[in-house]
């Protein structure tokens, strides 16, 4: 994720984080579509794109939780995870 490693606004991270969890969802299905089907060659690169993304995503969220815990007033920070409470995972 370009532009975000080492810095980003908490929003910016947030909304790189949710395309990601969307990518890897969708790697997740095809992952297990092809281990149900009978030819998965394309299972190794697919199973290692997965745990590379989620690796990532793993970070984003403690970057995420690092810029949320620097905003100054607890006002700014509740009004923020109130408005993004749930969206990272819909």
């Amino acid at each position: 994720m370009a532009g975000i490693e080492g810095g980003g606004t908490l929003s910016e991270v947030y909304q790189s984080a949710r395309k990601l969890l969307l990518r890897t969802r969708n790697e997740i299905e095809r992952l297990e579509r092809f281990e149900t089907s009978v030819s998965g060659a394309d299972s190794p690169e697919l199973s290692f794109a997965v745990k590379k993304d989620i690796s990532q995503i793993h970070s984003l969220c403690a970057d995420m939780d690092r810029l949320w815990r620097s905003i100054p007033a607890k006002s700014q920070r509740d009004l923020w995870k109130k408005y993004h409470r749930y969206n990272l995972y819909i």
